[in-house]
């Protein structure tokens, strides 16, 4: 596999978690759910309502390029 194939498979990769994420929380917020997450280095239990608005604001539609950012390798 080249190197720009690693790259392209990284990148479908990260845009699938990322929208997977997306709906979860969407579908979680909607019902007034909880999520247990990682935050901070901890484990933590949060609003999925509250979460999703920090992250998305109020959009209903799916941002890739801000949401894939989540799942990039730091």
């Amino acid at each position: 596999m080249s190197e720009e194939e690693a790259k392209e498979l990284r990148s479908k990769i990260c845009y699938g978690l990322a929208l997977s994420d997306w709906r979860m929380l969407k579908d979680k917020s909607s019902r007034n759910e909880e999520i247990v997450t990682r935050r901070e280095g901890k484990i933590a239990i949060l609003s999925a309502r509250s979460l999703y608005r920090e992250l998305y604001g109020n959009s209903k539609e799916f941002i890739p390029a801000k949401s894939a950012s989540l799942f990039l390798p730091k």
